[in-house]
């Protein structure tokens, strides 16, 4: 009897040391990333046929620049003499989203800049807060890098909220402001329980650790295609967005940390004084919105008439959380003889 208690504490001590180190082995795998710099999509090789979908020359003009927070791959094509516009994207999809939108202005002679976020597509993935010191310090810096003093701004929901921080912090370089389902200004009740998730400790570590990506990779996917559920088809702007989100989960290293620091530490619902300052400026200023958006409710078109009265409103009938993708003619005449 006595040895078998004897074996049984032995075995319970040395299962609860393999459980300690278990767990020390996973967070150290989990945790060892952080504050460095991940690779993006160009860790591919170049013949990769896996670039197909979102190539290094999706758009005309591609670049790279050297930027404070790393490599950002950026796009800048149209007549040198137009009238300048840059595109912000948003939170899951880079500067593919602006696809037919982009291309057309460019062809009406404006000059036209996109870039991927960071930790997006072909832009590093650093090892920092994804907040908004980042991504207006990454817009600071390529309008700086490409020689662009003063522009027109669109931003499409996180893109949205960057530039209504940007143009808070630098009112003076903005021509116009084009907000398309605009990031930062839902209401707490309004951040939905999986967002919440990502509140807790540690969470942009545990979520975007390789035993998690590929389920989050398949819940985006899912989530985007679910817009379309009472359609006959998806639509092949949305199928070639899900290839993408795809592509970047299983690639680009940097992507699913990315994101998910982003959704931890991008104030989703605090920035109504950056867009307040609006009210405050000569330059035009526009919200565009889709009467079928899921992710940003019509509450936050509300808020921005009550925060900018002046504001040009567009709803779009019909259009989902998707809409630069698949009302691309609805965004284009809205952008058509508003940019100055």
């Amino acid at each position: 009897m006595a040895s078998t208690l004897s074996f049984l504490t032995v075995t319970a001590a040395a299962s609860a040391v393999l459980a300690v180190l278990g767990a020390r082995k996973i967070h150290t795998s989990i945790t060892a990333e952080r504050g460095v710099t991940l690779p993006s999509l160009r860790a591919l090789p170049p013949q990769s046929t896996k670039r197909a979908v979102y190539p290094e020359d999706y758009y005309p003009g591609g670049e790279y620049a050297d930027l404070s927070f790393g490599e950002t791959h950026y796009f800048l094509f149209g007549p040198e003499d137009g009238k300048k516009i840059v595109f912000v994207h948003g939170l899951s999809t880079p500067a593919s989203v602006y696809n037919k939108t982009a291309n057309h202005m460019a062809n009406q002679g404006y000059r036209v800049l996109l870039y991927d976020l960071y930790s997006r597509g072909y832009s590093v993935g650093p090892g920092a807060d994804h907040d908004p010191l980042l991504y207006v310090t990454q817009l600071r810096d390529l309008l700086r890098h490409v020689g662009w003093k003063k522009c027109n701004f669109v931003g499409l929901s996180l893109g949205g909220g960057i530039v209504a921080s940007y143009s808070y912090q630098f009112p003076d370089t903005v021509e116009s402001i084009t907000f398309i389902a605009p990031g930062g200004l839902l209401l707490p009740s309004e951040i939905p329980w999986v967002g919440k998730i990502f509140l807790m400790p540690y969470s942009e570590d545990i979520f975007s650790h390789k035993s998690f990506k590929g389920y989050f990779s398949l819940k985006n996917i899912e989530s985007m295609k679910a817009e379309f559920k009472n359609e006959k088809c998806v639509p092949a702007s949305i199928e070639e967005a899900c290839e993408i989100l795809a592509l970047q989960f299983k690639h680009h290293a940097g992507y699913a940390r990315g994101l998910m620091s982003t959704l931890r530490r991008f104030p989703l619902t605090a920035l109504r004084p950056q867009y307040a300052l609006s009210q405050q400026q000569s330059y035009p200023v526009q919200v565009i919105w889709g009467t079928k958006d899921s992710v940003v409710p019509v509450t936050t078109v509300e808020t921005i008439q009550q925060l900018i009265p002046r504001i040009k409103v567009t709803k779009v009938e019909g259009a989902t959380h998707s809409i630069t993708m698949t009302h691309p003619e609805a965004v284009i005449q809205q952008l058509e003889g508003f940019v100055c």
